[in-house]
Order: C-alpha cells, then structure tokens, then sequence
C-alpha cells in the first residue's frame, strides 16, 4: 500500500511539528494540486459507469479477498489486524476463519491510530485445499532469536520486524492454531514497502512478493521515521540497502518475487523446497535460488489471470510513476534502476528524482511496465488487482481491474478517502504501454474511502477492500463488489 517515502516534505513536517500535529493537521498537497510538476503519465480515459455494493463492513483495514478451492460460496478476507475473515457470499455474513493478531507487531508506526504497512498482509490456500486442509500466510512479526532464513542485509542494526510465511491446518473448518509450520522468515530493515501478497500460481508453486526493504530510493544513508509506536517522531539514517539498493541483489529477497515449493524440502532450512525450474537455480556466489523475478520497490498485490496465467503486479512506485507490470520467468523489471519506464537517480540523500535519461549504464534486460501513471497527480499508490473473467459487467470481461489507494495522503492519522477504481487491456499479448481507464462510480462518482486491496470471486466477479482512514484501526473497514450501474448505456471512452 501507499509508503511515507513518497512525501518526504510531509514527514518533514511531522518531525518539526511532533505530537501537536497528530490528529489536528491534514499534511498533504491538496488533490488537483500536487506539489510536483513533472506530468509523465496522466491518466486521460474514463468509463463505464459501475456501482459497488456493500458485502461485508465492521472490519478493520482489509486488504484482499481470496478464495478456497471447491468454495464458491465464500471470500475469504485478509484484515491487516491479524484477523482472516469468512464471508458468506449470499447472505453477507461473516465468520473468524483465522487470528493471527498475537503473532505481529504493534501496528501504528506512532502510536494507535497512525499510519502503518505491516501486518497480516496474505492468505493462499493450497490447491490441494479440499483434501489436505492446508493454507498460507504472511505476517510482519517481531524479530525472533536467531539466524532469518536468509543472511541480513542490516549492517549496523537490528531490522525493524521480519516478514514471515508459514503454514497452517485447517480440520473441520477451524484453523488448528498448534499446526503452524513456519517456512521463513526475512529481515525487513523499515516497517515500509512490505510487499506481503501470496499466491499460488497454475503450476501449483507459491509465489510471494517481498518489497525492498523500506525506507526511501532503495539506498542507505538517508534520515526515515523509526517505527517507535509512540510520540515524539524518531528518525534514523536507513540501514539494510546498502549504496546500491536491494532491488537489484539476487542475493537477497528484497524488492522480489519468489517461488517455492510447498510440497518440497530441499530449502536450505529444510522447511519448503526450491523448484528445480526457477531462473536462478544452481548460480554461484551466494544468488538465491527462491527467486523468480526482481527489480521491484513494493510489489504489494499480484495477481493471475485465471485463464491465461499471467502474472500481473502493482508495484508502489517511489516519487513520480506508478506501475503495473507482468511478470516474466527471470525478469529484472527496473528498480531502482528505473522507475516506470523513466530512469531513477537516488539524489544522495536529497529526493529521488525520475529522468528521462539514465545516469550511466542501464542493464540490456530492464523490462517495462504494461502501465503506468503519475504518482501525486493520478494518486500515491498502485492496488494491483484481478482480470476480470465474470459475467455481470458487460463489456470488462479480460479486462485487468485495479486501484488506486488514494490522491491525497494526510500522513500520520488520516483520512486517506480519495481512493480510485481503473482498468486497462488484461490482454496477455499486447504490447507497449496500455491506456488505464477510471469507471465512473454512480452515486458520486467517487469511493469515498481509501482503497487497500482487491478481491476475486470463483465466478470471476471483482471486489475491493479498504476503508476511509487508511489506518489499520477503527471498524469502517468494508469489501465492496463492483457490479453495473442501473444505466449501462454508458460506453468506456476508449
């Protein structure tokens, strides 16, 4: 979801300001009025008209919906508190499917209701579901005694929690909470770009997406707010990226997307295998096999498309583009390289800028996004989301719907309610860049709330998660489906 590291002259501001600033002053550039005036992607389509309804309220901050194999009556919702919720598709009820609150950190970067990335961030379920009950997560959770899975990459500190799949049984429709099983656990050096989504993919492998460590630009050094869960603000120089970042280091798991084996043991911990097949496989010099592709900042949700396989992602950009990408087999898709398909440059300690010519040599293999928009003009953070493969809204079907977390950030306390709701071609052949289009939503025209996530029916059908805080606190946490609008004369001006 969106990160701090975007609007450093916020984070400013709250640092100078301390605690008086907290829940009394909204600091952030007004909506249609961003503080920057490079224009590198506006977002200039707009249509069809859609509606959402209401299929379950009374959460927290849910940030995807999921389902289980063989069930089609239920989503299954990811709250950001630790709570897995099972909603009944019919009825709108709901049901604690699994809590996993105890296990996270304290969540609120200063305090209760503050801003906060971590959490419970993702929910798989195995393919093999319906016979061996089994399921996935993905928690931030305190550091724990002893060696992470993979070696650190902090130099001088302790990373700020760790990032940590494992896996659960479900018997008779609970969750057996003595059956966790971890598979790993990764320092994470900021509480910011988490990445945290998991899925598994045609091929039966789970995929997970790992952001870059936090922080700002990928690169130490840097002064960035210490998750302190308390007032007065805290900053500290970034540690855990070293000059070069940790988007680019195939011998690391930040800022990438792995693939494993959850039926295997070949892992260097014992716990889950590593796919004979992955790109990386039996490289020299310390590179990871997990790996399946890199080059990401943030890559907070992915998605595959149900029918074709292809592997879409949202990837958080850093101060000017965000970006949707499809992922290839190997591929190294920019950061922080690049950002978009325009060239980054760290600024020493200053603000990463974006450019259109690159500041030295630029790797032949950098792949560009399929999409791509402005970061403070269009919004502040991409939600990736779903093809849609459904039969209610005429007209979408292939079509790749996502979000748009919102156009104004009021960092620490909120509300983040200028969320955005976009499609663009799910076409797995098209190439160059692809137009994203913004529906228009009756009753408005406007979400009112923050959008956190996105969810996916077995029938295909679409929803979307957030809240009007952005905040991982309150109880206005609600998923809503997008269905058609009363009128559905209304064509997409594409």
């Amino acid at each position: 979801m969106f990160d701090i590291a975007k609007c450093k002259p916020i984070v400013a501001s709250v640092l100078l300001g301390g605690s008086a600033l907290i829940g009394s002053v909204a600091l952030a550039h007004p909506p249609h009025s961003p503080y920057d005036a490079t224009v590198f992607a506006p977002i200039k389509r707009f249509g069809p008209r859609v509606a959402v309804e209401v299929v379950a309220s009374g959460l927290v901050a849910p940030l995807k919906g999921v389902t289980a194999p063989g069930d089609r009556d239920h989503l299954f919702v990811v709250d950001q508190v630790g709570k897995g919720w099972k909603v009944n598709l019919d009825n709108k009820e709901r049901t604690l499917f699994i809590d996993v609150s105890a296990r996270l950190v304290r969540l609120g970067v200063l305090g209760d209701n503050s801003f906060d990335e971590r959490g419970f961030l993702g929910l798989a379920f195995h393919p093999d579901y319906r016979h061996n009950g089994l399921i996935y997560t993905y928690t931030s959770e305190p550091n724990a005694p002893g060696a992470p899975t993979f070696p650190t990459t902090m130099r001088t500190r302790d990373a700020d929690h760790q990032n940590v799949v494992a896996e659960w049984k479900v018997t008779g429709g609970t969750v057996a909470m003595g059956s966790r099983r971890e598979l790993l656990r990764v320092d994470h050096p900021q509480f910011n770009h988490d990445g945290g989504d998991l899925a598994f993919g045609p091929d039966g492998k789970l995929y997970i997406s790992m952001g870059d460590g936090g922080g700002a630009d990928d690169r130490d050094g840097q002064d960035f707010i210490k998750a302190t869960g308390s007032l007065p603000p805290v900053v500290e120089p970034m540690d855990g990226h070293g000059l070069d970042g940790n988007g680019q280091k195939l011998t690391n798991p930040l800022g990438k997307i792995l693939r494993i084996d959850v039926n295997g043991r070949n892992s260097r911990n014992g716990r889950y295998g590593v796919p004979g097949d992955n790109p990386f496989v039996g490289r020299s010099g310390g590179v990871l096999g997990e790996i399946w592709a890199y080059g990401f900042r943030n890559p907070y949700r992915f998605s595959f498309d149900s029918h074709a396989g292809t592997l879409f992602v949202g990837d958080v950009g850093q101060n000017d583009i965000e970006e949707v990408n499809v992922v290839r087999k190997g591929g190294n898709h920019g950061w922080p390289i690049k950002e978009g398909t325009v060239f980054f440059s760290h600024n020493g300690n200053a603000d990463g800028t974006a450019q259109r010519e690159p500041l030295g040599p630029v790797p032949h293999n950098l792949i560009d996004p399929v999409a791509q928009y402005d970061t403070h003009h269009e919004g502040h953070s991409v939600i990736g989301g779903f093809v849609y493969r459904g039969r209610a809204l005429h007209g979408l079907y292939g079509r790749f719907i996502f979000g748009e977390f919102s156009t104004i950030f009021n960092f620490p306390t909120g509300p983040h309610d200028y969320g955005r709701l976009l499609h663009m071609s799910g076409d797995p052949s098209q190439r160059g860049l692809r137009a994203i289009s913004e529906f228009h939503i009756v009753g408005g025209n406007s979400l009112g709330l923050a959008v956190l996530g996105m969810g996916q029916d077995a029938d295909g059908e679409v929803y979307l998660t957030g809240n009007r805080s952005g905040l991982p606190f309150g109880s206005a946490g609600m998923v809503l489906k997008i269905v058609p609008a009363e009128e559905e004369h209304d064509h997409d001006d594409e």
